[in-house]
């Protein structure tokens, strides 16, 4: 049967920094949204989403200014609204197969902000070092292993 949204990771208390994981891209499609995996205790921060290719470079993202969470163990989905340049677009256009990384800040430190994946699977995905919330690296360097309870659960559509 299905699973149960609250059981798929741990709830990991939000810290401004950027949150990776890697997601493979079997085809080419247009993508307009980034889902996020909110934890159980979904608070009044604010989350945003970056979009970077496999080599690091951004290539898109959600508005700077991030969207407040809203509701626990439930699928938050922030609209790609700009570019790696940051010009506003209706989506970005994603090349398959290939290896893209999704980043996710927030904005607070409420606990129980998002839920991560909690154990080695078959990605890579960790932090870079904290920043400044709404700004985002043109370019990062690249997770090579899994570290747990960094990858945020999440989707592109």
């Amino acid at each position: 049967g299905p699973v149960a949204l609250a059981s798929i990771g741990p709830n990991t208390t939000g810290i401004i920094q950027l949150w990776l994981s890697e997601i493979f891209v079997p085809c080419n499609r247009f993508a307009t949204k980034i889902g996020l995996l909110q934890g159980g205790t979904a608070g009044t921060d604010k989350a945003a989403a970056t979009i970077y290719d496999s080599q690091g470079v951004l290539v898109g993202s959600t508005p700077v200014a991030g969207t407040s969470l809203s509701g626990a163990n439930t699928f938050l989905e922030l609209t790609i609204t700009l570019d790696g340049a940051g010009a506003t677009v209706p989506g970005l256009q994603l090349y398959g197969p290939g290896q893209y990384y999704v980043g996710v800040q927030l904005n607070g430190t409420a606990a129980g902000d998002i839920q991560t994946v909690p154990a080695p699977y078959l990605m890579c995905a960790g932090i870079v070092a904290a920043g400044v919330f709404g700004t985002f690296p043109a370019t990062i360097t690249v997770p090579t292993t899994f570290t747990a309870a960094k990858a945020p659960v999440v989707y592109i559509k």
